[in-house]
């Protein structure tokens, strides 16, 4: 009898769930918003989780599916947690900008006790404003200036490097040589730290990168399904804990020694202490062919944010509640032949004076935009223009002859990159 009255209970808990999870798989019908047609229990985003559909293609996908009918927005569902992708461009402009404090959080993972995630970008409220205010002066264009010298003295590395592949006429793996030199400037305009990685691939801060850009969907999808704080009780790492206490031992001790010794490296560790201690290459309008660039291949395809509190959108009877996660599809702005015509070609106009002024503001957000504009986007150009210049100087770059489109996105991770490894043929400029 015990037996049976278990097995009743646990098949009416199972039954409620089910009808729960239908029920909460309606609310944006309900609300008399368009929505996808979500799978029973599993919802709409299950594909990333498993993989089989990246950031970029899934968002993309929704976004010229649903912009051409004139929505603003339109539901989706993790699970029968109900989300919302932003659409219209008024809209997306009152969530980044005008209305940005009602959208206030990235609402994605981080650990306050760990260093790798509790950064800038995935922190929120009172820490994260109090932090950006401090950090703000220190990334200035004036004090990126400062950090050129770092950032300059790593070009010839990797010019070498490239050297090397035309010389042994073998292709060039791109990325790869790339990520390491940005590994290289990043430890050394920031943290003064000579890092090595153009000629020690295996260095302790390049199995940093490797882990933070290696694919991993269910990762992914976990970190996006559970709220951070019961994956932080439950002891949840986004990165392993040798990493962690590694990495946090190289800063603490780098850290102990700027305040002991008056170093004149001219980084980001030095106005770091100085800030500490209270005491107390201009980007200008920025190369158009790297705008463009980044307009077709954003960083980050799609930019999540969290609704802080209720937020009712203008001229509908439609309300975001206070915990809704929203997503901004930047990949299908940036591709909107609405703003770009023919938007796969690259067209220097595009970002001429007179066609930037009809477009929206937020027609072009590779770096965010509004007060959560990523802090880092001169540094960002810096690190792109130096290296640019030093290779354009001496080679000429061409794809490998492997290299036939389409260029299918990898799953499994936020960032957009490729599944194919990028091979160019490289010569020498005589």
């Amino acid at each position: 009898m015990t037996l049976l009255i278990a097995l009743v209970a646990v098949v009416s808990l199972v039954l409620l769930f089910c009808a729960y999870s239908k029920w909460m798989q309606q609310y944006w019908a309900r609300q008399g918003v368009t929505q996808l047609e979500p799978r029973f229990i599993l919802g709409d985003t299950f594909p990333l989780g498993r993989g089989t559909i990246s950031v970029k293609d899934f968002f993309l996908d929704i976004y010229q599916q649903y912009k051409p009918k004139g929505l603003k927005c339109v539901g989706i569902y993790n699970t029968h947690v109900p989300e919302l992708v932003a659409l219209d461009s008024t809209l997306l402009k009152d969530i980044i900008i005008k209305d940005s404090s009602s959208f206030a959080s990235h609402g994605v993972f981080y650990h306050d006790t760990n260093v790798l995630t509790s950064h800038l970008f995935n922190i929120e409220g009172q820490i994260w404003r109090e932090r950006r205010v401090k950090l703000t002066p220190l990334f200035t264009s004036g004090k990126v200036k400062m950090m050129f010298e770092s950032v300059a003295g790593i070009a010839p590395g990797v010019v070498d490097v490239v050297g090397k592949s035309a010389d042994s006429n073998t292709p060039l793996p791109v990325k790869d040589v790339l990520s390491r030199f940005s590994i290289d400037v990043i430890l050394s305009a920031m943290f003064g730290l000579k890092c090595q990685s153009l000629y020690e691939p295996d260095n302790m801060f390049r199995a940093i990168g490797k882990e933070a850009l290696t694919p991993n969907a269910p990762k992914m999808y976990i970190e996006n399904l559970f709220n951070r704080n019961f994956l932080g009780k439950i002891g949840y790492q986004s990165f392993s804990e040798e990493l962690v206490v590694t990495f946090s031992k190289v800063i603490k001790e780098t850290t102990e020694y700027r305040e002991m010794n008056d170093s004149q490296r001219n980084d980001f560790m030095k106005l770091m202490v100085q800030l500490k201690k209270q005491t107390s290459l201009s980007n200008n309008d920025g190369s158009n062919d790297i705008k463009k660039t980044f307009r077709i291949y954003p960083v980050v395809p799609v930019i999540p944010r969290r609704c802080t509190k209720d937020y009712k959108v203008n001229n509908t009877n439609i309300v975001i509640e206070k915990g809704t996660k929203i997503y901004i599809p930047v990949i299908g702005v940036h591709l909107d032949p609405e703003f770009y015509p023919d938007p796969l070609r690259f067209n220097p106009e595009n970002f001429s004076i007179e066609n930037r002024a009809k477009r929206p503001e937020v027609a072009w957000m590779p770096f965010g935009e509004g007060p959560r504009l990523c802090i880092g986007m001169r540094l960002g150009y810096l690190q792109i223009k130096v290296p640019l210049v030093a290779l354009l100087l001496k080679y000429k770059f061409t794809l490998n002859k492997v290299m036939q489109p389409p260029f299918i996105a990898e799953a499994g991770t936020v960032v957009y990159m490729f599944k194919q490894p990028i091979l160019l043929d490289v010569t020498r400029i005589n």
